[in-house]
């Protein structure tokens, strides 16, 4: 299998991108400052402010002045460098306007003119959605009693006329895991019935990636598509770049109804982002001391939560979400609401340590006002 990228490669590719920075730059990261709205602080989004990382923006610096071009080659180069990091051929990668693109295009793929398909509920809603404006019947499993995807429930779900089944682990807004093990499994039992897709948006937020991601099942020749983003730990959200992992025929036919053509400037950042590997390691760990720092403060305050493998946190607020997205838009956040049938929780996403910081004294303030 083509599961190799040459080091002459890499170099060739850094230094088309980088010019004078070159791969000496991947040492101890130098974080910049987030980016945050104007007098407010963004904790809604789940977007990462510690990125794009400094190789990431100095390829952007770079790409502006190439960007007539359409990102054909870049493109490709991208899709090898993808592969190569994915154990997998690049037959099985298409690359897109980030893996909300994926979620979408396979809606089209198979949720089309009456088909049926099995989400849990709640769950990132772009897939579902999508296929329901299509005219897709979709039927929703409710989470367990741990807010983790009912796998049992979700495959009695499966009929004979459904044409996908989508988990998003870990989940958002609750940020539960199935792990790799169990979810391989239901895969093995579904998979004979109907395609799974399996979207990882924050599973590389940790280090255990290899023992929960279901490109092992691909790579076993299962019909499952797997979709990740450059959003998250890499902190591109707004460059929009994504992929989808496939066996070759499903590959095949969600590229014949993508949408976009890609940013050359996400590409090429991208490209450099996956090499920046010190501060793709820096910004996990910043992730993960927000999550503690948040979590320490909610049960402090004696909130229920929910321990979360994503860069937010979903916690009972105890009484009226709004009435606490309000409250926090007052002290200068933004936080986000709830989601059915959880009507007192809410979520809050990660933003950089000190702004984790001005939430927890927001917090503190609001849930400690009397009655």
């Amino acid at each position: 299998m083509d599961t190799t990228i040459s080091r002459r490669f890499l170099i060739a590719a850094a230094g088309s991108l980088l010019g004078t920075a070159g791969l000496d730059t991947l040492a101890a990261p130098n974080p910049p400052a987030g980016n945050k709205t104007p007098g407010m602080l963004r904790l809604i989004g789940n977007e990462n402010p510690y990125g794009p990382s400094p190789l990431a923006r100095k390829a952007v610096e770079n790409a502006i002045a190439h960007s007539w071009k359409y990102a054909i080659r870049e493109t490709g180069m991208l899709k090898k460098q993808i592969a190569a990091y994915e154990g997998v051929k690049t037959s099985h990668i298409m690359v897109c306007a980030g893996s909300s693109e994926a979620l979408r295009v396979a809606a089209m793929v198979f949720g089309r003119n009456g088909d049926r398909m099995v989400t849990a509920s709640p769950t990132f809603s772009f897939l579902p959605t999508y296929a329901r404006s299509l005219g897709c019947a979709v039927d929703q499993v409710r989470l367990d009693e741990t807010m983790t995807h009912d796998l049992d429930a979700m495959e009695a779900a499966v009929r004979a006329d459904t044409k996908l089944v989508y988990v998003c682990n870990p989940n958002n807004p609750t940020g539960t895991l199935i792990p790799g093990p169990k979810l391989s499994a239901f895969i093995d039992e579904v998979t004979p019935r109907t395609p799974v897709l399996v979207d990882e948006a924050y599973l590389d937020l940790w280090d255990d990636l290899s023992e929960h991601t279901a490109v092992s099942s691909i790579l076993a020749g299962k019909p499952v598509i797997v979709t990740r983003t450059f959003s998250k730990l890499h902190g591109m959200a707004g460059l929009r770049v994504g992929y989808a992992i496939a066996p070759p025929e499903l590959i095949r036919r969600m590229e014949k109804l993508r949408v976009t053509q890609m940013s050359y400037t996400g590409v090429m950042a991208a490209i450099a982002s996956l090499q920046d590997t010190a501060f793709l390691d820096y910004s996990r760990a910043r992730i993960h001391e927000c999550l503690a720092l948040t979590t320490g403060v909610l049960q402090e305050l004696n909130l229920p939560f929910v321990p979360s493998r994503g860069n937010f946190v979903y916690f009972d607020t105890g009484g009226s979400p709004r009435e606490f997205m309000a409250a926090m838009r007052r002290s200068g956040i933004l936080t986000g609401l709830s989601y059915a049938p959880y009507p007192t929780w809410a979520r809050v996403s990660m933003g950089r340590v000190e702004d984790m910081q001005v939430f927890a004294e927001a917090a503190r303030s609001y849930f400690s006002q009397p009655d």
